[in-house]
């Protein structure tokens, strides 16, 4: 069965707290490999940084705040309006993933986390943070992205960011907690990275690091032993009152400090854009109405799923509709309702539904199975969208899809029955280019 297939057909609505919302399939798993790699992994510079000390610093300096250092804890939905508006500010394509989505694709511990260790031991502090620890850590507040410095993004043109939010003396507690001495002692460290069994060594070595924030430290790293074919990855942590940033770029040919000067000063300027963006310029994240259930909630649900074949689900994720982009200006949107009969991108659901998503794989690569899981907010009263969707799909004889700006047609659809004990349910049966769908 495909995933698209799935979404269209054969959901039910179980109670008035039970909804569907159509995801693109696979998104999470995607996002986790490719932070998990690049955090464990030519560039033009960036924009300058405003203020600050004019010489770069070894990692155990400081210098004093500005009367711009943010001084207030963020939530997650702040953090990711405050990458979003600077990557808008900037007119590219890069911003914030979801904080929630990816907080409960971990929130659920049936994976073990991926551990990591330092050559000597105590050089962790200054080794990048297993991104899966930074989404289960809810003790602090974060949000992770990608913002692109390059007309065309890809690993040596994305820089790759996370911010973390707490009181001053705990963020720094958290992120720069080491001395002057430590910082001497570990130049140069190698690091293990271990997920699913497997361990990738790394060796890394503490740079000048530019101007930017209150405190900062820069490393480069490259894998151990090192491949022709390995890129390389520059990085550099900053912290600036209540905010902590970390920022890493892949480099093609790493073999010196010279090599990774061009991406640490762009990744400088990036840094300081956010700590100015939280600072001066504050956005505020409205509430999503509320709802009973967390995102945890269809997380731990989809988790005890079993496929007939004995499949689980894997890496669900959930989030709650209408936090997602926070801090990006949407434009005027169309007032233009959904035709009937044109299945489309748009959410079945009102803001603050609660919206959980798995897949489970089936017999081979290109089988997959859908599932979705949703709360409607407290708030919510018939009719519901749900139940309007299923009465119009009930009767359509065939669907123009519209993904993307354009569309293309499905086969005649055929309608099974479907025996469940739910509120409103509908089952549809069609084909796209070939593909069966159910």
């Amino acid at each position: 069965m495909s995933a698209r297939s799935v979404e269209a057909g054969g959901i039910f609505r179980a109670s008035p707290a039970a909804r569907h919302r159509r995801r693109l399939a696979g998104v999470v798993p995607a996002l986790l490999a490719m932070l998990a790699m690049l955090a464990m992994g030519g560039c033009s510079s960036g924009p300058s940084a405003p203020g600050g000390p004019t010489t770069a610093q070894s990692p155990s300096s400081s210098t004093s705040p500005s009367e711009d250092t943010p001084d207030k804890v963020y939530t997650d939905q702040e953090l990711m309006a405050i990458i979003n508006a600077v990557a808008q500010n900037r007119q590219v394509q890069g911003g914030a993933m979801d904080s929630q989505r990816l907080r409960s694709a971990v929130a659920a511990g049936a994976d073990p986390l991926p551990t990591l260790e330092t050559t000597p031991g105590d050089c962790v502090v200054f080794a990048p943070t297993s991104p899966f620890a930074v989404w289960a850590d809810k003790s602090v507040h974060m949000a992770q992205g990608g913002i692109p410095i390059a007309a065309q993004s890809g690993p040596t043109t994305t820089i790759t960011l996370t911010i973390r939010s707490a009181e001053k003396d705990a963020i720094a507690e958290a992120d720069f907690n080491y001395t002057d001495d430590l910082a001497d002692r570990c130049g140069q460290f190698d690091l293990a990275y271990t997920e699913y069994g497997r361990t990738s060594t790394h060796a890394v070595q503490l740079l000048d690091a530019p101007p930017a924030g209150e405190r900062r430290f820069a490393w480069m790293q490259n894998t151990k032993p090192r491949q022709p074919e390995d890129f390389g990855s520059a990085g550099l942590q900053v912290l600036a009152g209540t905010l902590s940033v970390s920022l890493t770029l892949s480099v093609a040919e790493l073999n010196s400090e010279a090599d990774a000067r061009p991406a640490l000063d762009s990744m400088a300027g990036l840094a300081q854009e956010l700590i100015d963006q939280a600072a001066q310029y504050p956005l505020s994240v409205a509430a999503a109405p509320p709802n009973s259930r967390t995102p945890d909630d269809p997380v731990a649900l989809l988790r005890g799923i079993t496929e007939r074949n004995g499949n689980t689900v894997d890496m669900p994720s959930a989030t709650v509709i209408g936090t997602e982009r926070p801090g990006v200006d949407p434009g005027t949107p169309s007032q233009a309702p959904q035709a009937p009969c044109t299945y489309g991108d748009g959410s079945s659901f009102p803001p603050g539904s609660t919206v959980g998503q798995g897949q489970i794989q089936g017999s081979n690569k290109m089988d997959s199975i859908t599932l979705t899981v949703a709360s409607m907010p407290t708030t919510a009263t018939p009719p519901y969208p749900f139940d309007a969707v299923a009465v119009t799909l009930r009767d359509c004889t065939t669907i123009p899809e519209g993904t993307g700006g354009s569309t293309r047609p499905w086969s005649d659809l055929k309608h099974p029955s479907v025996d469940i004990a739910a509120d409103s349910s509908y089952a549809v049966a069609y084909q796209v280019f070939a593909e069966a769908g159910l």
